[in-house]
């Protein structure tokens, strides 16, 4: 009996690890090369941020939409299923598309991709139940697809192309979230437990009434609203500094590969000897210097160099941030909650940040952008060393930290590379 259940474990283990690979080798093209195509297609810097801004606003609705009724049904499978397809069918009209037009695709193209990361990760954490210590390999083979997508893209991708060189690697997209959506009736409708009641919505609104709570929501929409200019015209800054087409490639996977260095090594000891406090701060302080870089003529070395702050940037902020929602959230109400936040973060944050980081590149210039973005971190790091407060962290949840520290609800290669 004991066999056959360790078999079973593993089969379903392998399912989850499958649909990471799908999920997150799709993101690849549309991180790397979304706004650089829509560049060559002659949108400008403003215009790009607006799309960007467009996109955020949807996604500001569309998580806790599909979060409740996913919790509400009990089935993260049909919704998961749906989203993808939705998101592959959208993405085709950017082929097409041509500004304003392509501020209606941005916002249908958010409404169905927003909810993908936040679903899986809910089912595949209470799927998993006590053994919690099993996720962090399961995700891991999200990241390794990003990078192997990338390392693809760099050995394939023309040093210097066009808007239609790039068409083959961001149809790539539209074939992974197809496949994806086809293999995700493989998993399990739910993971278990009781559907959401109305009781919960009550430990909702009481969290969202917390002002340490709120505090944290703070600190974290201001760095990310300076931070989304990063992922929105990034890409562009490498253009203009000379970077070509392939070897942006190779920049993501530099970033990609400290991230994974620091979630699998660093996360437990730092967390343990810091807290999460001190590791939110710690990765806004590195989102800080690193876009504050930027704002200075750098060579090829310098910007290769800083992908590896990545660790900071993302990794340790989206360790921090996500383990203090998942110690917060109420147990039968946690996808909702977890896209409640990523609504703040990914929705609102976003699209305050690239609709006035177009403007601000369009007048102003991207290195002007980057240093007053890191500024804007460096004020958030202010707020958050005065105004936040440890969370209450169980020590089983400690134990099990490893396990949920690559679980997002905006991960901004959904958004955000985040």
């Amino acid at each position: 009996m004991e066999g056959d259940a360790g078999e079973r474990d593993r089969r379903l283990e392998v399912k989850f690890a499958i649909a990471y690979v799908l999920l997150f080798a799709a993101v690849a093209p549309m991180i790397g090369y979304l706004n650089l195509y829509l560049q060559r297609r002659g949108l400008s810097d403003s215009q790009i941020g607006t799309t960007a801004a467009f996109m955020a606003l949807f996604s500001i609705f569309s998580p806790p939409l599909w979060g409740y009724l996913s919790d509400r049904w009990h089935d993260r499978r049909l919704p998961l299923a749906v989203a993808s397809l939705g998101a592959a069918i959208v993405f085709l009209a950017y082929f097409f598309a041509s500004f304003p037009i392509v501020l209606l695709v941005a916002a249908f193209f958010a409404f169905f991709h927003s909810p993908l990361i936040p679903l899986l990760d809910a089912l595949v954490l209470e799927r998993l139940g006590e053994s919690k210590e099993r996720y962090g390999r399961i995700r891991a083979w999200g990241s390794w697809a990003f990078i192997a997508m990338m390392l693809i893209f760099g050995l394939t991708l023309k040093k210097q192309g066009t808007a239609e060189n790039l068409i083959p690697a961001l149809f790539t997209f539209v074939v992974l979230r197809i496949v994806f959506a086809i293999s995700a009736f493989s998993l399990p409708r739910n993971g278990g437990g009781k559907p959401m009641g109305d009781g919960d919505w009550k430990a909702i609104k009481e969290l969202f009434a917390d002002r340490d709570w709120q505090a944290f929501l703070v600190v974290s929409l201001l760095s990310m609203v300076s931070t989304s200019v990063f992922y929105a015209f990034f890409p562009l800054y490498l253009n203009r500094a000379g970077v070509s087409d392939n070897w942006q490639g190779y920049f993501w996977v530099v970033a990609v590969l400290a991230e994974v260095a620091f979630m699998t090594w660093l996360t437990e000891p730092l967390i343990r000897r810091i807290g999460l406090k001190g590791v939110l701060l710690l990765g806004i302080a590195g989102r800080a210097f690193r876009l504050t870089a930027y704002a200075f003529p750098l060579s090829f070395p310098t910007l290769l160099a800083l992908q590896t702050f990545h660790s900071l940037t993302f990794a340790a902020v989206h360790t921090a941030s996500v383990t203090w929602v998942s110690v917060k959230a109420p147990e039968r109400a946690r996808a909702l909650t977890q896209t409640l936040y990523a609504s703040v973060l990914m929705g609102i944050g976003s699209a305050i940040g690239a609709q006035i980081g177009g403007l601000i590149a369009e007048h102003f210039g991207l290195r002007f952008l980057f240093g007053l973005a890191g500024a804007t971190n460096g004020l958030a790091f202010l707020l958050g060393w005065f105004w936040l407060k440890e969370p209450s962290l169980q020590p089983e949840e400690v134990a099990s930290l490893q396990s949920k520290q690559l679980a997002s609800t905006c991960d901004r290669k959904g958004g955000c590379m985040e």
